[in-house]
């Protein structure tokens, strides 16, 4: 017989069944992005070494008889008696388990080539009891390299993507005698509450009828093979044959957006995913199926060119790009960066999400984004990829959050007596910084030169605004002059798709408000020369210039050259880009008004 049983609460207290579903309930960022990084986490730590591990999130809607099956096999009615003591956020499934017509949503997890849930369900070092009935054992976290987490918080994930904070586990393992064998398991995480005259902690269980051990405490066994695979079968879980380790979660009441976890595998799993490392796909209801494509989201190209700078498997592009390894900390080290300047998209905006500008992607053993660390405020945009060393993979992790989201050197995990591993993150967080803030400053365009203001000019339009009266006036000093040259967007570089690179800024002129009512001729060139040794002048790029706000007129025979009209309020708006040159080559914009300007 199976049926849930609900833990009473012990006289010495223990952790409430919520505080195993709240953990990463409020992380920062979405839902759907915690739930793909977690899950995906959590089966990747229990790889069996495999090439890959094959993650599949999997939707199923229930209504009519579907659902009342389902909702008989999974004993829901356990909860829903004691719905009211359980304060459950609404709407929840429990509210309407008896309205055929109101869907019931659930959502499958699946891995396949993992360990599975193996071991002594109720030895603390068993995956089993790790996952299921532990919470903050981080065991694991201090003592094995190259994991994501240790089971200690990341189950919280399925719990609280639950609206009625309800999980099933099914899973295949080889046992220690080399046969496999099948489990399934039910957890509740919910409040403490009293009902019917007793207290209990929150937290509840569906497997085999309740036992008592030696010391009289609760024992709930999980069914294993053939009861396993019957109930699994009526829960709608696929069912595991031969060689098919690893486990799947049923999350109950899951309203999930798919293409939100999706988006989510993308973002924090690009690393593992474009080494081939993992295969993620998600099916809707109705058997549609997404897969994620890292490498067709444009807002990720640069970090992934960024990756592979890093990993040696692409050699950066002089001036665009570029290859950091961190200087070592005593016999460690530290891991290699690898920079991109970001390109601009057709808006002439950076193509990176504007909350990635200047970010770089930590990354260690796992291959899962940690987090998208920004590191500077300053153009040009830059974004990079940071992927620690095995050395100090172990300090990373210890130094990590339950939702390992960030590389804390103030973690208490990471507490010693000389303060050595507080030292290391230090150091790869100043690094990594310091090396951004060092590419961003070579590969930043040469400031534009000043603008020339010649004496005949300024001559000139002195004597349009000078007052009416007797005597000579001297010129006006050229800082006050009444023509003035401002640039909208500063000279930028941006790489193309063949890897030259290509110049683009935009300016205008317009008189000062004091400037009198007559209209004024004046005439701008724009030139693009290519520096030299010493900072000498070579040849100018060819530059397509197009000028709007005042009508005017190219040079015939100077295509840089433009003669126009304009009276106080007019604006003459110039839009650069320059022909594509050699990333080793450093070019300076050149905007003058030239002492031919008046007529």
């Amino acid at each position: 017989m199976t049926n849930w049983v609900f833990h009473e609460s012990d006289p010495m207290g223990g952790a409430a069944g919520e505080a195993y579903a709240n953990t990463l309930k409020s992380p920062g960022m979405q839902p759907e992005h915690v739930l793909a990084r977690e899950a995906i986490q959590n089966s990747v730590d229990a790889g069996l070494g495999a090439p890959k591990v094959t993650v599949r999130f999997r939707q199923r809607s229930l209504k009519g008889k579907a659902k009342t099956e389902f909702v008989r096999a999974a004993e829901l009615s356990g909860q829903a008696v004691r719905s009211e003591a359980l304060e459950l956020p609404s709407p929840n499934c429990l509210e309407t388990l008896d309205v055929p017509s109101k869907s019931l949503e659930l959502l499958y997890v699946e891995d396949y080539e993992a360990e599975g849930l193996s071991g002594d369900p109720h030895d603390k070092g068993s995956n089993f009891y790790r996952l299921l009935l532990s919470l903050g054992d981080r065991s694991k976290a201090r003592t094995e390299k190259g994991t994501g987490g240790s089971y200690g918080f990341g189950k919280s994930v399925y719990s609280s993507s639950s609206a009625i904070q309800t999980i099933f586990a099914y899973t295949r393992f080889k046992g220690e005698d080399g046969v496999e064998k099948t489990r399934l398991f039910g957890c509740g995480y919910y409040k403490s509450h009293e009902y019917r005259g007793n207290s209990y902690s929150g937290r509840a269980w569906l497997g085999t009828s309740k036992r008592q051990d030696e010391q009289g405490r609760t024992i709930v066994d999980p069914l294993e093979d053939k009861k396993a695979d019957n109930l699994a079968a009526k829960l709608g879980f696929p069912l595991r044959g031969e060689g098919e380790t690893g486990t799947t979660i049923l999350i109950v009441d899951a309203s999930v957006n798919l293409s939100d976890i999706i988006t989510g595998v993308e973002d924090w799993w690009w690393p593992r995913l474009i080494e081939h490392k993992l295969d993620v796909e998600a099916i809707d209801a109705s058997g549609q199926v997404f897969v994620p494509r890292p490498r067709r989201n444009e807002q990720l190209r640069p970090f992934i060119d960024s990756f592979e700078i890093a990993r040696g498997v692409a050699t950066p592009k002089t001036g665009m790009q570029k290859l950091n390894p961190l200087n070592r900390l005593g016999e460690l080290n530290l891991g290699t960066c690898g920079f991109v300047v970001s390109p601009l998209n057709a808006q002439g905006s950076p193509i990176v999400r504007a909350d990635r500008c200047n970010t770089v992607a930590l990354i260690r053993a796992p291959l899962m984004v940690v987090a998208y660390k920004p590191f500077s405020e300053t153009a040009p945009v830059v974004v990079g990829a940071f992927i620690g060393s095995e050395d100090i993979d172990l300090v990373l992790k210890k130094s990590e959050p339950p939702a390992h989201d960030r590389w804390d050197p103030d973690s208490q995990n990471l507490r010693d007596v000389d303060g050595a591993g507080k030292d290391v993150v230090n150091a790869v967080l100043s690094r990594v910084k310091a090396g951004l803030k060092r590419f961003q400053s070579e590969a930043a365009p040469p400031a534009p030169a000043k603008q020339k203001r010649l004496s005949i000019l300024e001559r000139a339009l002195g004597s349009y605004f000078r007052p009416t009266g007797t005597g000579a006036k001297p010129p006006p000093d050229p800082a006050s002059s009444l023509v003035h040259l401002e640039f909208s967007k500063q000279p930028h570089a941006t790489a193309t798709p063949d890897g030259q690179l290509q110049l683009t800024s935009s300016f205008k002129v317009f008189l000062d408000a004091k400037a009198d009512d007559e209209p004024v001729k004046l005439r701008v060139r724009v030139s693009c020369p290519v520096l030299e040794d010493e900072g000498q002048e070579g040849d100018d790029l060819n530059l397509t210039i197009k000028v709007t706000g005042v009508d005017a007129e190219p040079d015939p025979e100077d295509h840089r050259l433009f003669r126009f009209t304009m009276t106080k309020g007019d604006k003459a708006h110039f839009g650069i880009q320059s022909e594509s040159y050699d990333p080793a080559w450093t070019v300076r914009l050149r905007p003058e008004i030239d002492d031919e300007a008046v007529a």
